[in-house]
């Protein structure tokens, strides 16, 4: 696999173009729903994207609204070992993660795409939910520690479906309201690892409250 390059945030033209040939073609198929579009912050605001993980189409769906802007997200590091997917994915804004290693380079990577301006997805699970009904499960710490790092607030995304997702499953891509630094305690003199875990949970809560919403009514 060949080594991605961490040292700085590279723009590609391929994003763009695949987001507006893709997006007519992937609704449909989907059924695709948007839901609070309006909480995407527009502007200068720093914050970062937080989708549950059900499938490999979770930042399509998050990144497909116009008013979202690129998304740059973390991937796990096997789906690089592929030349052409690394390629691909590379020029999608996609960046590797080795999971359950302390991947610091991924969590630099992070805090220099929101540093300079950008936006950076992550799937607070840290693993695709096979099972357990699609519900949202508990949070690594990852979310936390680099919105602390960079003092931006967090958008919570919940991808909602009744069964797995295939072609043809009806999918609701909810958007929370923001999380600011201050309700996940930046601002806290003390400010510490059980306080980094509290505010990794907060995201995930309200990921799943919107998760809810929409599935349960169904």
């Amino acid at each position: 696999m060949k080594e991605f390059d961490y040292s700085e945030v590279k723009h590609y033209k391929l994003y763009g173009f695949i987001k507006t040939v893709f997006k007519p073609i992937i609704q449909p198929l989907y059924k695709m729903k948007f839901k609070g579009v309006e909480n995407i912050p527009q502007g200068n605001e720093k914050f970062i994207v937080a989708v549950n993980h059900t499938c490999a189409f979770d930042p399509v769906f998050a990144a497909a609204p116009k008013e979202m802007p690129a998304l740059h997200f973390m991937a796990k590091a096997e789906l690089f070992k592929n030349p052409f997917a690394a390629w691909f994915i590379t020029h999608m804004y996609g960046f590797p993660v080795k999971r359950g290693q302390g991947d610091n380079s991924a969590i630099t990577y992070g805090e220099k795409i929101i540093e300079e301006g950008h936006v950076m997805a992550i799937c607070p699970e840290g693993r695709r939910i096979k099972d357990k009904n699609g519900v949202p499960q508990k949070a690594k710490s990852g979310v936390a520690v680099i919105a602390k790092a960079t003092n931006s607030g967090v958008l919570p995304v919940a991808i909602c479906a009744n069964e797995k997702i295939k072609i043809g499953t009806k999918v609701t891509v909810s958007y929370g309201k923001l999380i600011t630094p201050e309700e996940m305690g930046f601002d806290k003199e003390d400010f510490g690892p059980h306080d980094i875990k509290a505010a990794a949970n907060l995201v995930m809560d309200r990921i799943t409250e919107l998760w809810r919403a929409e599935v349960e009514r169904d």
